[in-house]
């Protein structure tokens, strides 16, 4: 005799008819959620070639390359640079779609799984929307800071926990590291100040000679607080706020050291803390060359795997509250605090 599935690990009803024709495997889930995530950084790196080339008014209107087209009419380098940007939107889409088909057909269905993937598309959404107000607003500063933001916390961050979610049910290792609470809290906050270090990047970008508009010619409204001063100003702020992220990354590796948390999270540290080094001395040379396109380009990808390491290194981690559960759970159980 056959017993039916508790309702629980079915999905959605109107899933159902699906779920007869295909059932997806914890490891193909696996497979969806890590495209995500190298889909997601691929077109962070894209948006930042865009950027550094001047090719950002390519494509002069939005949601169509020009006025008269959706598609280029010229064969300009700029605008083919900005248009295939735009075409790897769908291909994130795409990969956003597919972890969402594979949450919805899993043989277990995870309601976590379903809704994250289902919050990767939207955001997916919201950075095409705002990379096409970036667009009719001639570059605007604000919004090409907001696009890369939204980037980094809408779109990396939720992939990144959907790699980890999904490899719960797989041979990928999936123990949190954190031997104790201040371990856990100490990577925890790498994330709000790495996050600010990244939005001073964007600001000393947005003050400096990589604008977006070079390769068209167009003059873009740049940030300026301090005229003349501002680029120099906010460098010099990107880079103590990059130092101080740097060295709280060190101060991490010691706790998880100390405090004996696994080998894989202290492992992870050590590659962001060699990220920021790297970035560092790029951010130096570059200024140095008056920030040529071709550096800024290498800076912005380092930035962008350093945070994806950070925020893999908070997931290894695990966080803080579970040492309260389990102490709630279980008085008796001694948590290493």
């Amino acid at each position: 005799m056959v017993t039916a599935a508790p309702a629980s690990t079915q999905g959605p009803r109107r899933a159902q008819c699906l779920r007869r024709r295909f059932v997806s495997s914890p490891q193909r889930m696996l497979l969806a959620a890590r495209l995500t995530l190298i889909a997601n950084v691929g077109i962070m790196l894209s948006g930042a070639l865009v950027r550094v080339t001047g090719s950002g008014l390519g494509c002069s209107d939005w949601p169509r390359c020009s006025t008269e087209s959706i598609v280029p009419n010229q064969a300009h380098a700029p605008t083919i640079i900005e248009f295939g940007n735009r075409m790897l939107t769908f291909a994130v889409s795409a990969t956003a779609i597919f972890a969402i088909f594979c949450a919805l057909t899993m043989a277990v269905y995870r309601r976590d799984l379903f809704w994250i993937s289902v919050g990767l598309l939207g955001g997916v959404f919201a950075q095409a929307v705002i990379g096409g107000i970036s667009v009719l607003a001639d570059l605007d500063w604000v919004f090409i800071s907001a696009h890369y933001m939204v980037s980094l916390l809408l779109l990396v961050v939720p992939s990144a926990v959907l790699t980890w979610k999904a490899g719960k049910d797989t041979k990928a290792p999936r123990t949190h590291l954190a031997a104790d609470k201040l371990t856990a809290r100490t990577v925890f906050a790498l994330l709000p100040l790495g996050a600010v270090a990244l939005w001073a990047g964007t600001l000393a970008t947005a003050a400096g000679p990589n604008s977006g508009g070079e390769g068209t010619g167009d003059v873009v409204r740049r940030f300026d607080v301090h005229g003349t001063g501002t680029l120099e100003w906010i460098v010099h702020r990107h880079g103590a706020l990059s130092a101080i992220f740097g060295l709280l990354i060190i101060a991490a590796w010691g706790v998880a050291k100390w405090r004996k948390a696994g080998e894989r999270l202290t492992l992870t540290l050590t590659l962001a803390g060699m990220l920021v080094a790297v970035q560092g001395m790029l951010g130096l040379i570059q200024y140095g060359l008056e920030l040529p396109g071709e550096l800024v380009w290498v800076h912005v990808t380092l930035a962008t795997l350093t945070w994806t390491t950070v925020v893999w290194a908070w997931l290894v981690a695990g966080s803080a509250k579970r040492f309260t559960t389990s102490r709630a759970a279980s008085p008796s159980a001694v948590a290493a605090d």
